[in-house]
């Protein structure tokens, strides 16, 4: 029988659909063994980074819909991988102007777990950069924001350089931006921002962009 060392070591041979059959094989007997679910979670990984190096978004996507339920909760490691290599595909679609692609990409983070006591990725921040850089070329940017969730912001985002608005203020002002070009299609989602943004000005009166959006919101 083979064991999860086998695996990985069949995995080092570059046999990734063998490692995959006989991962799911074992997982089959034991579903629950963390230690398997990570052995396929990096075969997964493997087969990702071949679908991204050929440029098989089909693929990719098909794959990672898969890896992330894989990715056990404190492994660190695969997660920090899993979210470069989508933000390595998500920049090819842009860089290939193929924006609806890209956006579609950036909301497979919704299902990807992340470790309870150590901060996300950088990937995972470099993908609310795209959103904020491509915002008006994202087809579903207020989809993204909703899934990455703005809670997510660290304390250096808030942080003020001059005259131009941190990356928190930025972040939550285009958000208000399309939500105020959909103001009445969407008035309980207005409403509920509105709110949050009233919690952000207590936290950051310094945002005064925030304060003026605020009032074309209500």
């Amino acid at each position: 029988m083979y064991s999860v060392t086998e695996i990985y070591s069949l995995r080092e041979e570059g046999k990734y659909q063998e490692a995959f059959i006989t991962a799911r094989r074992l997982l089959e007997l034991s579903p629950d063994d963390e230690s398997l679910q990570a052995a396929m979670a990096w075969v997964l990984y493997d087969m990702i980074k071949v679908a991204y190096e050929e440029n098989n978004i089909d693929s990719f996507s098909d794959l990672f819909s898969v890896f992330v339920d894989y990715v056990p909760l404190e492994a660190d490691k695969l997660q920090v991988s899993g979210t470069r290599v989508l933000y390595q595909v998500v920049m090819q679609q842009i860089e290939n102007q193929q924006f609806a692609k890209a956006n579609d990409l950036m909301l497979m983070i919704k299902d990807m777990k992340y470790h309870p006591s150590l901060e996300r990725p950088k990937s995972y921040y470099s993908l609310l950069e795209i959103a904020i850089s491509c915002n008006q070329q994202l087809p579903n940017f207020l989809g993204f924001m909703r899934v990455w969730r703005l809670s997510n912001l660290l304390p250096k985002h808030y942080q003020q350089y001059g005259d131009n608005m941190s990356i928190a203020e930025r972040a939550y002002w285009l958000v208000g931006q399309h939500l105020l070009m959909q103001k009445n299609d969407l008035p309980e989602l207005v409403e509920a921002y509105v709110k949050q943004l009233e919690d952000l000005l207590i936290k950051a009166p310094q945002f005064h962009h925030i304060r003026k959006l605020l009032e074309k919101l209500k």
